[in-house]
């Protein structure tokens, strides 16, 4: 079987996919389905199985909203307690862990709308000793 020609759109294609994690620009928590494009992901958008999963997530979205903070906190805070101890750590770094594994649950799934809400929620709830500096947020 031939190779495509360096450069086409479908050797870039083949490249993306080999490389695995993609854009996660690109996601669909609901659905667990990476998209490579923008027109992939307007597409999918359109889908019947995602218009089914969206009619679910309306039915008892903030039961699956909290469903998915939970798992995102547990997975955060497990990598923290497991590669890092007690040490201090800056919280961007601990995240760049977590999203690493291809199958995370993305941060644009939970009730936080960014790190620095989620680090300061750990901080209030006493699960994490918190700290910010100039050069962000330390748990």
């Amino acid at each position: 079987m031939p190779k495509h020609e360096k450069g086409t759109p479908k050797d870039i294609a083949i490249r993306m996919k080999a490389k695995g994690l993609q854009k996660l620009k690109f996601y669909c928590q609901m659905c667990q389905k990476q998209c490579r494009d923008e027109n992939g992901f307007k597409c999918h958008l359109t889908s019947d199985s995602h218009l089914r999963q969206m009619c679910i997530f309306r039915d008892n979205a903030s039961s699956m909203m909290d469903e998915f903070s939970t798992e995102f906190e547990v997975e955060y805070l497990d990598t923290l307690k497991r590669r890092h101890g007690t040490s201090k750590m800056n919280a961007n770094n601990v995240y760049q862990e977590v999203i690493a594994n291809k199958h995370h649950i993305h941060m644009n799934a939970t009730k936080w709308t960014s790190l620095g809400d989620f680090v300061q929620y750990l901080g209030r709830s006493s699960k994490c000793v918190v700290e910010e500096t100039e050069r962000g947020w330390y748990v």
